[in-house]
């Protein structure tokens, strides 16, 4: 119930405070904005009638209805007409004078000429400078008159007197739907106001039970949990209090992680020992039987033993790989610089993987810089197994038949090697893009995980980056080696 209270305390002076304001600026701009419009309309009407009264446009009552309708924009220019006075003639008007009311309307407008006081101007020593405008009452209704004196085309010819009368029920027509606008966007903006103000109150409160719920989650064992730091950015006692406590459970949680790291990176390392004591010696043992019944069966031309042995060969050699990667994931060494030529490592490289890669259907194609200098220094064996590593994942990432290309790059400003190993599979999922590096994190079947996180090990060794970019079209790694 005091969330409740405390929600209403904030809200209500919210909203009376946006809705005086409101109600200020409507006022203001109500009168701004009825003004605006009895000017614009004074402006178009004075517009009409200066083209109607052009000495250059035909005389008649045709051309001034053609005037008038030309000019009407809609139901607000409803009830508006012209009419002309001339010496010696009836009145041109726009008028239906078989309309009681316009013939009234002519009438009043007839008499009010004849007194020249009603409108000044008219036939007086500026006749004819500008359109004049005033107010004037005809048949019981209020009406924006404008009127001028124009002589006539030839010399001789009477004045004429043309008047354009306008009703000023078409002028607060239009006043009043500026108006109803104008109150619907205040009742709108006082009920924003209204549900700003819940909003407020509640991301005010909210607070205090979303530190007390994390704080049950985690007395209860559940550090894991996600824990939202909604009032991060607040300057007072809970926003201060939140922030000590997220800081707090993220330490626990890295501490959490650095020791289940550590663990497992102790049982790798282990694990690494045992396997390079118990499989390399044999592995090299099994190589060398193989590859001499290889040499064996290609001296007797046995094609079908020789390819059997070649793929025995390959699969020693991946098992190889696999123990060098736990071997140098867990006792990583400095990298040992040397004139390296880049260019003939990725071909040995390629000519290496070439049986894995003919086995997934995966072609490989390199494209190699020629400005790259061969003495460029790095460490040869672990940038190979960086190279592998890239390689032998592009060719994972690839479904079924695709291109694994490896191209080398040389920026001689800055003396910075660079290798892309691009492939052309699915992309890497969305899910695990941020995490892609960690020791662990695969999305192959009876994959270790090792594999970029030991090329991003070899590229910082050499004081170098890795990075990649990544779509459905397939995946690059860039990898930049400074000299």
């Amino acid at each position: 119930m005091r969330g409740i209270g405390l929600a209403t305390k904030i809200t209500v002076p919210f909203v009376l405070l946006f809705g005086i304001l409101l109600v200020l600026l409507g006022i203001v701009l109500t009168r701004e904005i009825f003004r605006e419009i009895q000017a614009r309309v004074e402006r178009e009407q004075t517009f009409v009638l200066a083209v109607a009264s052009d000495p250059r446009m035909p005389r008649g009552e045709a051309s001034l209805r053609a005037i008038k309708k030309s000019s009407e924009g809609g139901e607000d220019d409803r009830g508006a007409a012209m009419v002309v006075f001339e010496e010696r003639s009836s009145p041109m008007t726009t008028l239906d004078l078989q309309n009681r009311s316009d013939a009234a309307l002519l009438q009043d407008l007839s008499t009010a000429v004849q007194d020249p006081s009603r409108f000044p101007g008219l036939r007086g020593e500026n006749a004819g400078a500008r359109i004049e405008s005033t107010f004037y009452k005809l048949a019981g209704q209020n009406y924006l008159v404008l009127y001028i004196t124009r002589p006539g085309r030839l010399p001789g010819e009477p004045l004429r007197d043309y008047f354009l009368i306008y009703p000023q029920a078409n002028i607060d027509a239009i006043q009043k739907r500026a108006l109803t606008r104008i109150a619907t966007f205040a009742a709108l903006g006082i009920l924003l106001a209204a549900l700003l103000g819940r909003l407020v109150a509640h991301w005010i409160t909210r607070p205090v039970k979303r530190l007390a719920t994390a704080a049950g989650r985690l007395a209860s064992g559940g550090l894991n949990e996600p824990f939202e730091q909604g009032s991060e950015s607040a300057r007072d006692e809970i926003g201060e209090l939140a922030r000590s406590f997220g800081l707090m459970v993220e330490s626990l949680r890295r501490s959490q992680n650095e020791l289940v790291k550590a663990e497992r990176l102790a049982a790798t390392g282990k694990l690494a020992a045992s396997v390079a004591h118990e499989i390399r010696n044999p592995l090299t043992s099994l190589r060398m039987t193989v590859q001499m019944l290889a040499e064996k069966a290609e001296k007797k031309g046995d094609t079908a033993d020789r390819e059997a042995y070649q793929v025995i060969l390959g699969e020693i050699d991946r098992l190889a790989l696999s123990v060098e990667e736990l071997l140098t994931f867990a006792r990583p060494r400095p990298a040992m610089r040397a004139p390296t030529d880049l260019n003939k490592l990725v071909s040995d490289t390629v000519k290496f993987l070439s049986r894995q890669l003919q086995h997934a259907r995966v072609s490989a194609r390199t494209e190699l810089e020629p400005a790259l200098p061969p003495d460029h220094p790095l460490d040869g064996n672990k940038v190979r197994q960086l190279l592998v590593n890239l390689v032998l994942n592009a060719m994972q990432a690839i479904v079924r038949e695709g291109t694994v290309t490896i191209r080398t790059r040389w920026d001689a400003e800055k003396k910075v090697a660079s290798l892309e190993v691009a492939d052309t599979g699915h992309g890497i999922p969305e899910e695990i893009r941020e995490k892609v590096f960690d020791p662990f994190v695969s999305t192959k079947p009876g994959g270790g995980g090792l594999g970029l996180a030991i090329a991003k090990q070899i590229a910082e060794e050499h004081e170098g980056t890795i990075r990649f970019e990544t779509g459905k079209t397939g995946t690059t790694f860039y990898v930049r080696l400074p000299g």
